[in-house]
């Protein structure tokens, strides 16, 4: 405690002119010529970055690093806030925290001297999904505030604090532009008609551990090499009707993977957080909703496997920057944690409804981070304590326990996704070698060139929960009671989304290893060829922000296939087939594909779909011979239009009925609902028809993913033919994640092919080319665009 008072009053005496120093620094409002979080006024990014640059000139405290460029060339910049004296030491304090970050060469003397001298890392990032836009507001005044006002600049000498101002700058810019031009329309605060980040739009919080996306690979950099922070806080939005703000504590369950020690961290920063905004008379702030401990994959949850705390907070949503009315009668509870919009131990002191605005969300969210920062600062000695402690303990985990290691042998089917699982390894933070020579272990042998991954290792942690498989827990809401349902993902096995073989080393492991080295290099692969003359494809692209579309686009773009975006105009303009041989179909509702959105949401050029006329265009395309590929919930196009004989089996709605009175119709809900088809990110075994040519190459057995995908009945006597379908025994078809109902689904087909006039149609049940990952079943889409199927890339 005297240590923090001297740190205090060291900082006072070097920096007397702090109050000067307030107003010679430029604030928000002096820069944009608005408050921050005015109505219907936003910063965009060239004032943002305009900001901090001024700032910093402003400040000693405050120092602006461009990370590099984003996907479409902007800059992605970190701004680093501490005291002057920090600030002037920056790359011994780097320095030191890469030493607590693995400390397996770190001597107890020097350890003790860390955790009494070094200050607490924080990284808080803002902005990933681009129409949650507050917070690239605020950040703006969080860092005035820290730079300026005396209490925090105090804090900043135990705390060194890290700003991702946006995590997607290009996002920032187009819904920046989108709201100004809605301005005074009815338009105004609509959604953007397409993708928000210019591949996969929302989905950019899905890719933190396959670190495909630019930005992603930028900030992981930031984390798992350069500052190693105790605290990454993520800020995000949620719906409007609900929680004002939701912080930790989150809910059940807790992956195995993730320590006890982070989870107390967590929950304690939330409880901070709460307390803080409490205090500042904030209501409607609650915790303990929707989101779990479970999934990875996110911003805030890959750390939590590296030793981090990770935290979330989702602040209720406006139009972008249109404030909202809300009547108390409109605001709801949420199906886990808080069933009724209520006053409970989760949720002391509900909002009570009113006007919403930006400026609200701005100034819960800012609370919300000064929290965090002076709760570090007071407690800087027990997160850095905690958080050597927790890199010590997986390498002595790795050392005691099995797993001890994971091998990846040397001639695989596909060396190319084993090289490049062994790249999103590494860029985890994750140490990979290569056996110098043979290893024996567990009756087999490995040979020289085997990849091999230790779990003695300060980040086992995210090794292991990448390489293992998944089983989310069954958990009854009561006993006898419908079953709990994942948040997000529930599996994500990286051995079996592609296709690469790993064994899993139960004994210790004493083996000659030099560390692998996998070119360092932008991603992109050689490229696909064809037999015969490459195929014209063509990737249709809804006015609806379609994911599924982006990433399609994204794997094209890294083998180098080329492809034409295909617009509900393009459609309807006809002649598809003088243009095109191949059309793909990325995963979407068949209403959103025909009917789109009302021109009452968005500009009428942008509203209604493919209509009837579009639809017969895609029918006369393959009548005339054109390949369609549906993917996913697309397939039900084929069925209901273009007259293939197959039947879709799909998820069915969720239906509780707990506010019945008749005790029979509860209870016989409840054991449809345990019955019902439901696997939301699992993954599925998959049998696969290597003769013919869509599987030609694979292996028999593969991997699918299945996210609540559709799947195939097809009769014996119907003329589509059957590419791969899953076992014939529901408890053979899960791999890993969560299946509910698997019978319903034993032994039927997740991919077809059919006949329409001269051509054909291909639908693939489960998603292909899922979020960039599963590479396993990349050869089978690839296949699809030429029927004499695809070359991989040359080794």
């Amino acid at each position: 405690m005297n240590r923090i008072v001297t740190l205090r009053a060291l900082v006072l005496f070097c920096t007397p002119t702090l109050p000067a120093l307030a107003q010679t620094v430029p604030s928000p409002r002096e820069h944009l010529g608005f408050e921050v979080g005015a109505d219907r006024t936003l910063a965009d990014w060239n004032q943002v970055t305009g900001y901090f640059t001024r700032l910093a000139v402003a400040s000693p405290a405050v120092v602006v690093d461009t990370l590099g460029p984003t996907t479409q060339g902007r800059p992605l910049i970190v701004v680093t806030v501490s005291s002057p004296e920090n600030m002037a030491r920056l790359d011994a304090i780097r320095a030191a925290q890469a030493k607590l970050a693995d400390p397996r060469t770190l001597s107890a003397e020097e350890e003790a001297r860390l955790i009494a001298t070094q200050p607490a890392i924080v990284v808080i990032q803002c902005n990933i999904h681009a129409t949650e836009i507050a917070s690239s507001q605020m950040v703006m005044e969080l860092a005035y505030r820290l730079a300026t006002v005396d209490t925090l600049q105090r804090a900043l000498a135990n705390t060194v604090v890290l700003l991702i101002p946006s995590a997607n700058p290009d996002g920032q810019d187009m819904i920046t532009k989108w709201y100004r031009e809605g301005l005074g329309t009815k338009w105004e605060g609509g959604p953007l008609p397409w993708l928000y980040h210019p591949y996969v739009g929302h989905d950019n919080n899905r890719d933190w551990y396959m670190i495909t996306q630019k930005e992603t690979r930028l900030i992981s950099d930031l984390l798992y090499r350069r500052w190693f922070p105790e605290v990454f806080y993520d800020v995000h939005q949620q719906g409007n009707d609900g929680m004002r703000l939701t912080v930790p504590p989150h809910v059940d369950p807790i992956n195995p993977n993730v320590d006890p020690l982070i989870v107390r961290m967590i929950n304690h920063i939330g409880s901070e957080m709460s307390l803080a905004l409490e205090s500042r008379g904030k209501l409607g702030v609650g915790d303990g909703v929707t989101y779990d401990l479970w999934w990875h994959g996110g911003a805030r949850s890959t750390p939590t496997r590296h030793n981090m705390a990770g935290v979330l907070s989702e602040a209720a949503s406006v139009r972008i920057a249109t404030p909202i009315e809300q009547k108390l009668s409109e605001l709801t509870g949420h199906e886990r944690g808080l069933p009724k919009y209520e006053r409970r131990v989760n949720f002391p002191n509900p909002w009570l409804g009113g006007w919403w605005r930006l400026r609200d969300i701005v100034e819960y969210e800012l609370i919300a981070a000064e929290a965090l920062v002076l709760m570090l600062s007071q407690q800087r000695g027990e997160y850095v304590r905690n958080f050597v402690a927790l890199g010590r303990k997986q390498i002595r985990l790795g050392q005691t326990e099995a797993p001890y290691a994971f091998v990846i042998p040397a001639g695989q089917h596909d060396p190319g996704a084993v090289d490049r699982m062994v790249e999103v390894l590494q860029l985890g933070g994750v140490e990979v070698e290569r056996l110098l020579s043979p290893l024996a272990s567990n009756g087999a042998s490995y040979a020289p060139n085997s990849y091999i991954v230790r779990m003695a290792q300060p980040y086992r942690a995210h090794a292991k929960d990448l390489l293992e498989t998944q089983r989310f827990p069954k958990m009854e809401k009561y006993p006898g009671g419908p079953v709990e349902r994942p948040y997000d993902v529930a599996g994500w096995t990286l051995p079996l989304l592609m296709g690469v073989r790993v064994v899993e080393i139960s004994e210790p492991v004493n083996a000659a290893v030099q560390t692998a080295t996998v070119p360092r290099r932008p991603f992109v692969h050689k490229q696909v060829t064809f037999t015969g003359k490459a195929p014209r494809i063509a990737i249709y692209k809804p006015w609806t922000a379609n994911m599924d579309e982006g990433w399609t686009r994204w794997v094209f773009d890294q083998f180098k296939v080329a492809y034409t975006s295909l617009t509900d105009s393009m459609v309807k303009s006809g002649r598809l087939s003088d243009r095109f041989d191949v059309i793909l179909v990325p995963d979407m509702r068949v209403r959103d594909l025909t009917v789109g959105m009302a021109d009452s949401v968005v500009p009428p050029k942008y509203a209604g779909g493919l209509g009837d006329a579009g639809v017969a265009e895609l029918k006369s395309f393959t009548e005339l011979g054109g390949t369609l590929i549906l993917l996913d919930r697309a397939s039900e196009l084929a069925t209901t239009a273009l007259g293939v004989q197959a039947k879709l089996i799909r998820v069915p709605p969720r239906r509780d009925d707990w506010n019945d009175n008749d005790l029979t119709k509860v209870a016989d809900s409840v054991r449809r609902g345990r019955e019902q088809l439901y696997a939301p990110g699992s993954i599925f075994r998959l049998l696969v028809d290597t003769k013919h040519p869509v599987g030609r190459g694979m292996p028999d057995t593969a991997a699918a993913y299945f996210t609540n995908s559709v799947t195939f009945d097809v009769s014996e006597d119907s003329q589509v033919r059957v590419i791969a379908r899953y076992p014939a025994r529901g408890e053979d078809i899960l791999l890993s994640g969560f299946l509910q109902g698997a019978e319903s689904i034993a032994g039927k087909a997740a991919a077809i092919q059919a006949r329409v006039g001269k051509g054909r149609v291909v639908m693939f049940g489960f998603r292909p080319q899922y979020r960039g990952q599963s590479y396993g079943t990349f050869k089978m889409l690839f296949n699809a665009l030429s029927s004499g199927g695809a070359r991989p890339p040359r080794q």
